[in-house]
């Protein structure tokens, strides 16, 4: 046959081109279009160097198996022979990415046709590319993901490479596309850690093998680990919130947290159901059983205990954050069975409540500095100051009104201490959270429940002992000891830094106790303690 005979029937494929079926590995540098000009041209021929020294390109290229497509800022590599051949490919340019810039990677298996572009090049469309992009684009500097088709296809080829290949699960791409991706990597290739956004996807449906550190046990066991991670290991609790959603701080508030993020994230339900439920189920169980034999009376109150620790950890969980609502809890239960009992056996302003004190609030510090990061460093004089200063003010703005208010009627004195508690809150989200608007709604609900309780508690002042008047007392004296702890903690922080606003909310702390003369105890041993996590905190920094 005459070679017009060839030409005429190449001409032909193009012009009506047939579904092929591709292995696609499509890749970019990250952070690409950010670079200067120069730059980007110095990372895009580098890439290409590195592409076209593959050994596996230049096989396949051999053969005419592989069609390369440049794509801006990186390209697009369609292996007609092997699957293997395109993870092949994607190792050999892992290997060869050294510093300067990164580079993720998309593989997958599908249907592509072949086509000449405008300049007369052949070029590929199709899903196959569009679904490869869409896999690469969740990927973050040094992912190498491919599609569920992908690692079918390298299971059915029995390539070793496939017990590499990690399910992370099922996320959404543009236009409500569910992809199922897979995650490769061994040592000194890829990243073991699942993309941000993927992670960020709030219809990411994990697989169980990746189920947080806490899934597969019961809500009491998984809260039990928690509150281990806080007290000892930190750093766990914050992997902990950034695998349920990147977009938290790891003391992240509720106040932050939309309708639908929760609807579509049972790990962040799971976790919301630790802290408001198991958590202080557990702990009030705990402070009943230890609690209950003392007698009642002698300055113990069980249930007013057990009321406070849960309404003054809720209210915080708001104020402060979900990681100091759980340490707030522990707190709390601490005070509840290591103070009372003293206070019962050595007296309000005796020796041995000032040292049970004191022990609190070392413990409150070392727990609260794990939870809340430091963005500031300031010098010791300014951080001691401020911690004072804001401790003096926020005792001076709710202490005169209430010396000024007569304690007859109750009303008068309920009212004070309600809009107090309003001018509190919401302050302290404006601060804080920038949430001007929720936390005026926050005020008004804190306000109202405080200035009610108040008055009911005064009612019942005079009355004998009751189950009413310990959850009334129990409440009230919570949800007020958290709006004074936030609010001087809120003004230190925003003077300061955390430590110093740490220090602030555990001076108020010692103020609301009373521990009479010996108030001395704990205030030195709240500053001793800040001197320690200091230096420890300059040896790891």
């Amino acid at each position: 046959m005459s070679p017009s005979f060839f030409i005429a029937a190449s001409m032909e494929t193009l012009n009506h081109p047939k579904p092929e079926t591709a292995h696609i590995l499509f890749l970019d540098a990250v952070g690409y279009s950010t670079l200067p000009l120069d730059r980007q041209t110095a990372v895009f021929r580098g890439l290409q160097e590195i592409v076209n020294n593959s050994p596996t390109v230049a096989e396949a290229a051999s053969r005419d198996e592989v069609i390369r497509t440049p794509t801006g800022d990186g390209m697009a590599l369609a292996f007609f022979d092997h699957c293997s051949s395109a993870l092949r490919c994607a190792r050999e340019l892992a290997e060869q990415i050294e510093g300067g810039f990164a580079v993720r990677m998309g593989l997958h298996t599908g249907e592509v046709v072949r086509q000449l572009d405008v300049n007369g090049n052949m070029n590929l469309s199709g899903d196959g590319i569009n679904i490869a992009q869409r896999v690469m684009d969740f990927g973050d500097g040094g992912h190498i993901l491919m599609s569920l088709a992908f690692a079918t296809e390298l299971q059915r080829a029995g390539d070793p490479a496939a017990a590499d290949c990690h399910d992370i699960g099922v996320a959404s791409a543009k236009h409500g596309i569910q992809i199922h991706l897979y995650n490769y990597h061994r040592p000194a290739v890829g990243t073991a850690d699942v993309p941000a956004r993927v992670r960020m996807d709030d219809r990411w449906i994990r697989p169980r093998e990746l189920r947080l550190g806490t899934a597969g046990h019961s809500l009491i066991v998984a809260t039990l680990h928690i509150l281990g991670w806080l007290l000892a290991r930190p750093l766990l609790w914050r992997t902990h919130v950034t695998q349920i959603d990147p977009r938290l701080s790891p003391n992240f508030s509720v106040i932050d947290l939309t309708g639908p993020q929760i609807r579509r994230n049972r790990d962040l339900r799971a976790l919301l159901l630790q802290v408001y439920v198991v958590c202080p189920a557990l702990l009030s169980l705990l402070v009943l059983a230890v609690l209950l034999p003392f007698p009642s009376g002698h300055g113990i109150s069980t249930i007013a205990a057990v009321f406070s620790m849960i309404s003054m950890g809720y209210l915080v969980s708001i104020l402060l954050g979900i990681g100091a609502a759980f340490v707030g809890f522990v707190i709390l239960a601490f005070q509840a069975i290591v103070q009372e009992p003293a206070v019962r056996i050595f007296g309000q302003y005796s020796l041995g409540n000032a040292i049970t004190l004191a022990a609190v609030c070392a413990w409150a510090f070392v727990s609260l500095c794990a939870v809340f990061p430091r963005h500031r460093r300031l010098p010791v004089w300014r951080e001691a100051i401020v911690a004072i200063l804001s401790a003096a003010l926020t005792m001076a703005i709710y202490q005169v009104p209430i010396a000024l208010t007569p304690k007859e009627p109750h009303l008068y004195r309920a009212v004070v201490v309600g809009l107090i508690g309003f001018f509190f809150v919401t302050l302290i989200n404006g601060m804080r959270w920038r949430r001007w608007a929720r936390g005026f709604v926050f005020g008004q609900v804190t306000g109202i429940l405080l200035g009610v309780g108040l008055f009911e508690y005064l009612g019942f002042q005079k009355a004998p002992p009751s189950f009413t008047g310990d959850v009334i007392n129990g409440i009230t004296s919570g949800l007020f000891s958290a709006v004074v702890w936030a609010m001087a903690f809120a003004l230190a922080e925003r003077l300061g830094d955390s430590r110093a606003a740490i220090a602030s909310g555990l001076l108020v702390t010692i103020v609301l106790n009373n521990p009479g003369k010996t108030w001395l105890i704990p205030f030195a041993v709240l500053w001793i303690t800040y001197g320690w996590m200091r230096q420890r905190s300059q040896r790891e920094g």
